[in-house]
């Protein structure tokens, strides 16, 4: 009976939609087929046909609405008792199969099928759109543009009909699939299986439009269809999510979502739908099908799209409550293995997240930071969370691959985990049993980090690194990753000690290597150096050495400092200047700025040990020096009869400088001969090194003076290269000529003196020499040198810095070029000379002058003594410069012996060369040795008489103490004793020369007007040399005086033969 009714109900709607002819035989005029098509179909059914002269559009509803009718009978007939919906209330599509019907149902056919999906098609053709265009077009709006797209003539007459039709319509069709009301299942058919697997779109845009219309906006006419709600969303909690985002989204593009209550409307169901659990598989399957099947690429305005669908956050939903429910599930989503989700679908997931991430809204970001990264890291630095490390790490893979790189996520994702990655990456490289796909994971993940993420950020995770943060890993022997809790090298593990096996085999696998890691220092100072040399980053090179070097130094002036983390430090430095240091892409001199400032504080603050002190208490933190002693110090008296040595040693220890200031000197070497281009015009602060070096200089360390001196010299020798007159008359000269001009080879000599090694270096003074010489014209005059006068104050100051060096062939060069540049430039230079030479007349700095001063103004005394002969005939026109500075010197009872000497020794030199020069000063410095003889002579000691008993056994208790010598100028070079033979001996030779001027200037002349000295000054002068040349204690002494007053009578005959 079933049956008969259903071919009866198919033959009535083959009636109703007719029959399929070809184009050819298809009529021209719709109407007439409808009237036509009507009239059979209602004698069919034994009904009056109404509809003659009925209009197109009364015709085509009336087609629509008879569809209607027989859709409703056919369910009835077809629908399939006793199935329900799953118990989680959703059903699958494959449960709306068209054909799925038992033995017991009616037999529908392919043919019967496509009859059905007609009748449906006319229905929402002809009797749905319609009705829902007018409709749409009558509810008012409130957006100005949209009032004007829909300015039309509107006939609301017939309203109230149309808009009950439609909304009839649409809870009939909701009755098909809902028959008992929101509670029931879904009822299956064949009509329902089309209805809700190809028209489901159709069916939700009048049920918004009428069901959502808002109160504002309702009228009499046109009222709210509530009930048409529940029915809705009860619909679509049974259905599979990506069906009716598919669904929703056809709504959301349709023309009557011009409407803002429909979009709003389209939204929250969009929003229900993802935020059930199958939401975001289901939006990925409606949006990438296509991709799915083919395989193809997934285009960018897809991806966006589904992020934006993503981000958006649900209106009446905080964003932290939302975010709660969708990162992990997207995370969870993420973690799948390939095969269970589709890569397009993979990437959308890892794409909208990212967008989470680095959302510009501040709100949406830390939300979602907050959750997403608490699901990632806590399994990594805690070993806790819902997902295991591997699974995060996997995970975290998954989300960078199908991201763009950006810096801001990286860091986010990776900053806190990096000293885990850091750990367990050494974990992975020491196990042979480790994962190689992990491994090079975890080196991608900190190279990218390391390579995208900001300096400072980078250093402070390194300090983390090297301060010990990372948990410790374990592999086991399936390659499985975990933390452990405690290390196996802790704190409590005892000592071990090497069997003549386990040396062999240490031995063997490399343990006694010079970077072998023995102590098990964490981090590895050799692998976490090469780690910063990959990541081929100078400027993170250079802040971290700057700063390994500052902790270094504070370490060593603790002395409760752990031993092992100072001997991490120091391992660290050792190792990036043995890897970094020649490496272009990452040295870590190639950014001296911050180099340059810890150079400048160590020089300005050294740091020297922490004395220890015997009522300090005993800390408790950490391994000390003292805890690595083994036996107690004992006072014994072996001890303190240790040899010289050793003294000498300790004392150098107690009170030297701070290691770290050489260190610094050497640095600075370094830098300077790694970057050719920088000096005090590029870096000012090499100014205030250049001064804090200039102490340094004068150091009674040996290794530290010549560190100074050479430092001082580079940096000289640097800034006057880089000077803009050199530089220009260098261009000048090279676009001029092809020949080597003076400032070329000025140039030169610059970068000569500018090299580590002494042979060089000389060779560029000696350039410097060459060019500051006076050369002769054509006609032999001697004229001024070529080279530029702006440049004679850097060369001046070249030659004052070699003067200080410690080799003879360097200061020997120097001082033959300060004459050099006295013959090439005159009294510029000379006056220059001679201030150094006498400075300190005052009396201040006199009292603090060292061994170095006095080195440095002798061998400044050698240079005005080869410019005082070099001048010859031409002295007495320098004699103003010379002589009342000298004679200054020697009259200074503050200064120093031997400076004094020299300065008396300057003054002979000039009286040998031209006597003239001394003219003006004869008397009062032939008076003032006269003086100085009378004053510091020393008379030869008295014959000594019988010693007493006393004085006898005192000889015999001290005869085997060493014998000490009496002091001489030698052994104490800044004594100011004047009593010193060399002070004598000086002033002797210089009245001998005078004396001898005076008789040769006597017999030239024939005349003694010139160098007369007056006859009590002889008088008291032959006094003074024969008491002198009779009692002194020095016998060079007295042979000087003897031969002195032979000369005063050769001078007394030569007047009396005038």
């Amino acid at each position: 009976m079933a049956q008969k009714t259903v071919d009866r109900l198919l033959r009535a709607a083959v009636l109703l939609t007719g029959p399929t002819v070809s184009s050819a035989e298809r009529p021209a005029d719709l109407k007439d087929v409808l009237r036509r098509r009507i009239s059979e179909y209602c004698s069919f059914l034994e009904r009056p046909s109404t509809k003659e002269g009925a209009p197109l559009e009364t015709l085509q509803a009336f087609t629509a609405l008879e569809a209607l009718h027989l859709l409703e009978l056919l369910h009835a007939e077809l629908k399939i008792p006793g199935i329900s919906s799953q118990s989680d209330g959703t059903t699958t599509a494959g449960e709306f199969g068209e054909e799925g019907a038992d033995h017991d149902s009616p037999l529908v056919g392919t043919r019967d099928l496509a009859l059905i999906r007609t009748l449906v098609s006319i229905l929402f053709k002809w009797g749905v759109e319609p009705l829902l265009q007018r409709i749409v077009a009558a509810v008012p709006s409130t957006s100005a543009s949209q009032r004007l797209s829909r300015a039309s003539i509107i006939d609301l007459t017939g309203l109230p009909h149309e808009f009950s039709t439609l909304s009839s319509t649409s809870e009939r069709l909701l009755g098909l699939v809902l028959p008992g009301g929101p509670a029931s299942p879904i009822s299956h058919s064949a009509v329902t299986a089309h209805l809700l697997n190809r028209q489901l779109s159709d069916l939700l845009t009048p049920c918004i439009v009428i069901g959502w219309l808002p109160k504002t906006l309702a009228s009499e006419s046109m009222p709210t269809v509530d009930r048409v709600r529940p029915l809705v969303m009860h619909l679509l909690s049974r259905l599979p999510a990506a069906h009716v985002i598919s669904a929703v989204g056809a709504a959301l593009s349709s023309p009557p979502s011009s409407l803002p209550y429909v979009r709003r409307t389209c939204t929250f169901l969009l929003s229900r739908q993802l935020l059930r659990p199958e939401g975001i598989r289901g939006l990925c399957e409606s949006v990438f099908g296509e991709e799915d099947v083919s395989g193809e690429e997934v285009a960018l305005d897809k991806l966006e799209h589904v992020s934006r669908l993503l981000n958006a956050v649900p209106a009446g939903m905080k964003v932290q409550e939302y975010l709660d429910i969708m990162v992990p599930r997207m995370l969870t989503l993420l973690s799948m293995d390939k095969r269970v989700l589709p890569p397009a679908h993979q990437r959308a997931i890892a794409f909208s997240l990212s967008r989470m991430l680095t959302n510009e809204n501040t709100h949406i970001k830390q939300s979602a930071m907050k959750t997403a990264l608490s699901m990632l890291q806590n399994p990594i630095i805690n070993g806790t969370g819902d997902i295991s490390p591997t699974a995060a790490l996997n995970t975290i893979q998954v989300l960078l691959t199908n991201t763009d790189p950006s810096p801001h996520l990286i860091s986010a994702l990776l900053t806190p985990i990096a000293p885990s990655l850091y750990s367990l990456h050494a974990c992975l490289e020491q196990s042979k049993a480790s994962d190689p796909i992990l491994r090079e994971t975890i080196t991608g993940f900190l190279s990218t980090w390391g390579r995208l993420v900001g300096s400072k950020e980078v250093i402070e995770t390194l300090w983390r690194i090297i301060n010990g943060d990372g948990s410790d890993w374990r592999v086991d022997i399936a390659g499985e990753i975990s933390r452990v809790q405690e290390p196996d090298g802790g704190p409590n593990a005892p000592l071990s000690l090497f069997t003549p096996q386990s040396l062999k085999e240490a031995e063997e696998a490399g343990e006694f290597d010079v970077d072998s890691n023995l102590l098990g220092l964490k981090p590895d100072p050799v692998r976490l150096v090469q780690f910063i040399k990959g990541l081929g980053r100078a400027d993170i090179s250079s802040d971290l050495f700057v700063q390994l070097l500052e902790a270094y130094r504070e370490s060593r002036a603790q002395m409760d400092a752990d031993p092992l983390r100072t001997l991490l430090y120091l391992q660290l430095v050792l190792q990036m200047q043995k890897q970094i240091s020649s490496d272009d892409a990452s040295s870590v001199l190639k950014k001296p700025q911050h180099i340059l400032s810890f150079i400048k504080h160590a020089l300005e603050h050294p740091t020297r040990p922490e004395q220890p002190s015997s009522t300090k208490p005993r800390s408790t933190a950490g391994l000390r020096m003292e805890d690595l002693r083994i036996v107690e110090d004992e006072e014994s008296d072996e001890m303190d009869e240790g040899d010289s040595d050793d003294e000498d040693e300790e004392g150098d220890q107690e009170h030297g400088p701070d290691d770290m200031t050489a260190t610094a000197v050497k640095l600075l070497l370094s830098v300077l001969e790694a970057n050719p281009d920088l000096s005090a015009r590029t870096a000012p602060v090499l100014n205030d090194i250049f001064s804090l070096l200039e102490p340094l200089s004068k150091a009674p360390e040996e290794e530290l003076r010549s560190l100074a001196r050479e430092a001082r010299m580079v940096m000289t020798a640097r800034l006057a290269s880089t000077s803009r007159g050199a530089d220009a008359q260098s261009r000048k000269a090279s676009s001029s000529d092809d020949t080597e001009s003076p400032q070329e080879t000025y140039q030169k000599a610059l970068k000569l003196l500018q090299d580590p090694l002494l042979p060089v270096r000389a060779h560029g003074l000696m350039l410097l020499r060459q060019l500051v010489s006076a050369r002769k014209d054509s006609s032999g005059r001697f004229t001024e040198p070529a080279i530029d006068r702006a440049l004679i104050p850097g060369i001046l100051s070249i030659f004052m810095q070699s003067i200080q060096d410690d080799d003879s062939y360097m200061f020997l060069n120097a001082v033959q070029g300060l004459s050099a540049m006295v013959d090439g430039f005159g009294k510029e230079v000379l006056r220059n000379l001679v201030s150094v030479y006498s400075e300190g007349l005052d009396g201040l700095s006199a009292s603090t002058m060292s061994q170095h001063d006095v080195d440095t103004r002798t061998r400044v005394g050698e240079a005005l003594g080869q410019v005082i002969r070099r001048c010859g005939d031409a002295l007495p026109s320098y004699a103003t410069l010379l002589v009342p500075p000298l004679f200054q010197v020697v009259r200074a009872s503050h200064f120093p012996t031997v400076l004094r000497t020299s300065a008396i020794s300057l003054l002979a030199q000039c009286v040998k060369t031209n006597a003239l020069a001394v003219l003006p000063y004869t008397l009062e410095l032939a008076d003032a040795m006269i003086d100085l003889l009378q004053v510091e002579t020393v008379p030869a000691a008295q014959r000594k008489a019988p010693p007493r008993p006393e004085a006898e056994s005192n000889a015999k208790q001290s005869k085997d103490a060493p014998e000490q010598l009496p002091p001489t100028m030698d052994s104490q070079p800044t004594s100011v004793n004047t009593k010193f033979p060399p002070l004598r001996r000086a002033a002797l030779h210089f009245l001998s020369l005078l004396v001898q001027a005076c008789t040769t200037r006597v017999y030239e002349t024939g005349s003694a007007d010139g160098l007369l000295l007056p006859p009590g000054l002889l008088k008291r002068a032959k006094t003074t040399l024969g008491y002198i040349g009779a009692t002194d204690a020095d016998d060079v002494v007295r042979v000087m005086a003897r031969e002195t007053l032979e000369g005063l009578d050769q001078l007394a005959e030569a007047i009396v033969g005038l």
